[in-house]
C-alpha cells in the first residue's frame, strides 16, 4: 500500500461518542453557495486532520478478522504524526492486548499468550493485530477525523453529492484510472462524512464511514466511524472520552518488551 500520502488497500474503523476541549480550531466552509475547487477542499481536509497533534481515546471495541473476533474496552494514545499506543482490555479491566509502535517499529504484548511480538511497524505487522492493514501515519490522521488521501498529483474534482443538501463529492483519480477515491464532505465545515478507496474492477478495497458529529476544534469532530475492506476485515471504535491536543508523555511510544515474555520477531 501506498504511504500515508499515497493510500492502497486499508482497513480501520473508529467511533467516538465524546467530550473535547481544545484552543485550536479547524478551517471553516465557504461563505459562497458554489462548489469550492478540488485544491482548496484537499487543503482544508489537510488542515483538519493537522489541527489534531495528540489524542486520548477510551471506549468500546469491536474487531472483525480472520482470526476471530475481538470485542473489548480501548485506550488509544496517539502522538501526531504516527506515534500510537492502543490497549485492549477485557471483563473486569484483564488486559488482552497492547500495540505500541514509534512510527517505525512496534511492540505487540499478547497477554492471554504470554508472549510479545516486535519487528518493523509495516501494514501487514499492524493489520496481523489490529485488522487495520494501514501504516502508523495512516492510522492517526483516520483517528483525528480525515481519511488518508491519494497523493495531490492525482487528478481531483468536486462533483454534487445525492446524499443531501450542504454536501459534495471530492473524487481523486490516479494516472490511468486503476485506482480511484472519493471523499463526502460537508460543504459547510468540511467534516468528512463517507470515504472509499477502490481499483477498477474489482470494487472497494476499503469503507470508512464517520457519523454522531460533536462539537470540537472550532467546528465538528466525528462521533462514530465504521471502516471496512474487502477481505471481510472491520473495526469499530466507540469512545466515550476524547482528549484531544493535550500533553502526552513521549515515554509511552517507546518500542520495548517486558521481562519474561517469550519474544517473538515480526519482519
Amino acid at each position: 500500500m501506498p504511504g500515508l500520502r499515497a493510500i492502497g488497500c486499508m482497513l480501520l474503523a473508529l467511533t467516538l461518542a465524546l467530550s473535547l476541549t481544545s484552543c485550536v480550531h479547524l478551517p471553516g466552509g465557504p461563505t459562497a453557495s458554489l462548489l469550492p475547487v478540488a485544491q482548496e477542499v484537499r487543503a482544508r481536509l489537510e488542515s483538519r486532520q493537522q489541527a489534531v497533534y495528540s489524542l486520548v481515546l477510551s471506549g468500546e471495541v469491536e474487531l472483525v478478522a480472520p482470526q476471530g473476533t475481538l470485542n473489548g474496552d480501548h485506550l488509544i494514545i496517539g502522538q501526531a504524526p504516527d506515534r500510537l499506543r492502543a490497549e485492549v482490555m477485557g471483563p473486569f479491566g484483564q488486559p488482552l492486548l497492547r500495540v505500541v509502535t514509534d512510527g517505525e517499529r512496534m511492540a505487540v504484548l499478547s497477554y492471554r499468550e504470554n508472549r510479545a511480538y516486535i519487528g518493523h511497524a509495516s501494514r501487514a505487522n499492524l493489520s496481523r493485530f489490529l485488522g487495520l492493514a494501514m501504516s502508523p501515519g495512516e492510522i492517526f490522521a483516520l483517528l483525528a477525523g480525515c481519511p488518508p488521501m491519494l497523493p495531490a498529483t492525482v487528478k481531483a474534482e468536486v462533483m454534487p453529492s445525492d446524499s443531501g443538501e450542504g454536501k459534495a463529492l471530492l473524487r481523486l483519480l490516479e494516472p490511468g484510472g486503476q485506482v480511484s477515491e472519493g471523499v463526502l464532505f460537508s460543504t459547510s465545515d468540511y467534516a468528512v462524512e463517507r470515504a472509499w478507496l477502490e481499483s477498477r474492477g474489482s470494487g472497494p478495497s476499503l469503507e470508512m464511514e464517520f457519523g454522531n458529529f460533536q462539537a470540537a476544534l472550532g467546528s465538528r469532530y466525528p462521533g462514530r466511524l465504521k471502516a471496512k475492506d474487502g477481505q471481510g476485515r472491520s473495526l469499530l471504535l466507540i469512545s466515550q472520552e476524547v482528549k484531544l491536543n493535550t500533553k502526552v508523555d513521549p515515554a509511552l511510544f517507546e518500542v520495548s518488551v517486558p521481562p519474561g515474555l517469550e519474544v517473538v520477531k515480526l519482519p
